[in-house]
């Protein structure tokens, strides 16, 4: 391995621990129990010689964390509950919203069509002119360039006559 490699190594191991430990921080369930399973001296036995949980099995010690977590629920839906009653449900009206959200949209419309880059009736109407009066000029063309092919037809057509006239002239002068 590169000594480049064993640094992202060592970068990725560092950043996973400093997640974890703020994962465990942030969530005081889980650090409650990593208390419960660490002990708090060096000497695994210290809290039996100090006396706690002296008397506990493992067993109710996890029954005791069954019944924290379902009272944390409990405590959790009360809260909730408490929250959605103290909504008032009249003010919850899906008319009163739609009215706020066009007022809004009537005062931010020119932001909101520059932001997006959107396209106006005024917008399209300028475009259909421009598009008008393109299709004329370009009827205008090509009516003029008919008339330039015609008249370059006939110009061709005396250019010729005229030439042949010259080679005329120019055999009678030869013959001569």
């Amino acid at each position: 391995m590169d000594a480049i490699e064993v640094i992202a190594i060592l970068i990725l191991i560092i950043a996973i621990c400093i997640l974890v430990y703020y994962y465990l921080l942030n969530s005081p369930s889980t650090v409650e129990r990593l208390q419960k399973i660490v002990p708090d001296s060096a000497d695994a036995h210290m809290d039996e010689i100090l006396g706690k949980h002296k008397n506990k099995s493992e067993y109710d010690l996890a029954k005791e964390d069954d019944s924290e977590d379902e009272e944390e629920s409990k405590s959790m839906s009360k809260k909730i509950k408490i929250k959605l009653s103290d909504i008032d449900s009249s003010s919850i009206n899906t008319s009163a919203f739609s009215q706020k959200l066009d007022a809004f949209l009537d005062q931010k419309s020119d932001q909101l069509i520059k932001d997006w880059s959107l396209a106006t009736t005024s917008d399209l109407d300028d475009l259909q002119t421009k598009f008008d009066e393109t299709a004329n000029n370009v009827d205008e063309l090509e009516k003029s360039f008919k008339e330039f092919k015609h008249s370059s037809a006939e110009f061709q057509k005396v250019t010729e006559e005229r030439l042949d006239d010259l080679d005329k002239r120019i055999e009678s002068l030869e013959n001569k």
